[in-house]
């Protein structure tokens, strides 16, 4: 574990050790916030280029090749489609199957200058095509399907759906090719439900050789069968700024002896990131890798609760938690930090976070627990194979 140390520095809030490593403590030299604000900036200046090819109606590769230069700047995989709506022009960015995207892919379209909007929609996860999908027909090589080929029976238990699905005409696919057959399927279903729908609460998809004795769904009918059974609206089904607020609670088997601050002393928690909470755990790196090949980083905050004392201890340690992040908000602005959630062990508290640009979200913790109770906090990033970096320490 190392240790910031301020002491002889005090116009300098972040005095790193030279044995702390980047991973430890990714600091970019070109961190997500100044990456888009720099993407967008050169957008304003190129995108009547891309409007162009779009009127034109020029070929597919050119098109792509526009969007890898425009938006190369802030990701390092680009996936986006483009359209005209009326007057205005669509761009679609996609998570293509990837959760961890939808929270750099929402930070990029809240900092997009207002002038952005005079000529485009700026849309997060492909669109459901609503009762239009009757008629959509996708091709694949020399596979071909429809929307009303898909015959679907659902089984939905806690919020999500597992689906059972026929198609004859895809049963030769099946055979030969599955995930092929898969890949087809997913794009239908996008259109039907939306990708976040799809991707949020579809947990189980099977192919079934018969059909059911019971009664189908057609792909037209599966999103008012999502509307009806999440009891939302399909303006909140669509909406991507709602995917990054669905909280979900947790409960764990505390380790009481734990002080390693892996988190093994929590009790419970909640988050709206869950899937790289798990690969914590798990010890897998995915998210937090692709992340940080963007100039993006996650982890937590964590600090001893021995300060918190009395018949009230529960609610005055979620308060302090609370109002902690509240400052760190005011203070470093969405730009920077993002909360994903937070938890509660026996021997420490943890604030989980994304960091846009994480130095001055780190250089705003120090300040904040100068002026708190608490005795000393420690970063970890979400890899489980790197040292705490204490950042505060009385």
């Amino acid at each position: 574990m190392h240790l910031f140390d301020n002491r002889d520095d005090q116009n300098q809030n972040s005095t790193i050790d030279s044995n702390i490593s980047f991973l430890e403590l990714p600091f970019f030299d070109m961190p997500f916030r100044k990456r888009v604000k720099k993407c967008w900036n050169n957008f304003l200046v190129e995108e009547g280029k891309l409007r162009e090819l779009i009127d034109s109606k020029a070929d597919v590769d050119e098109i792509c090749e526009k969007l890898d230069e425009l938006f190369g700047i802030a990701f390092q995989k680009v996936y986006a489609e483009v359209g005209k709506n009326g007057e205005k022009y669509d761009l679609i960015f996609n998570l293509e199957g990837d959760w961890s995207r939808l929270f750099s892919l929402i930070y990029f379209k809240r900092m997009a200058p207002e002038k952005v909007f005079d000529h485009w929609n700026i849309i997060v996860g492909r669109q459901s095509n609503g009762n239009a999908i009757n008629a959509f027909e996708i091709r694949m090589g020399e596979n071909s399907v429809s929307a009303e080929d898909i015959n679907i029976w659902t089984d939905w238990n806690d919020g999500y759906v597992d689906l059972e699905i026929y198609c004859e005409s895809l049963m030769p696919l099946i055979n030969a090719d599955k995930g092929q057959a898969y890949q087809l399927l997913y794009i239908l279903l996008d259109q039907s439900v939306g990708e976040l729908a799809e991707m949020k609460y579809i947990s189980r998809i099977d192919f079934i050789e018969n059909p059911r004795k019971e009664e189908s769904l057609k792909l037209s009918g599966l999103q008012e069968d999502f509307l009806v059974h999440l009891q939302i609206t399909r303006d909140e089904l669509i909406n991507a700024e709602r995917y990054v607020d669905l909280y979900s609670a947790y409960r764990m088997q505390p380790d009481e002896n734990s002080i390693d601050g892996l988190r093994k002393d929590v009790f419970g928690g909640a988050s709206c990131f869950g899937s790289i909470i798990n690969d914590f755990y798990n010890g897998d790196t995915y998210i937090i890798d692709s992340l940080e090949r963007d100039g993006i980083t996650s982890g937590y905050i964590f600090y001893p609760l021995d300060w918190a004392t009395g018949s009230d201890r529960a609610a005055t340690i979620l308060d302090f938690r609370d109002s902690l992040v509240e400052q760190i908000e005011q203070t470093c602005g969405k730009e920077c930090f993002e909360f994903i959630g937070g938890s509660t062990g026996v021997n420490f508290g943890y604030i989980d976070f994304i960091a846009y640009d994480l130095k001055p979200v780190i250089d705003t913790m120090i300040e904040l627990f100068k002026k708190s109770k608490v005795r000393w906090a420690t970063y970890h990033s979400f890899r489980k194979d790197v040292d705490a970096v204490t950042i505060y320490q009385k």
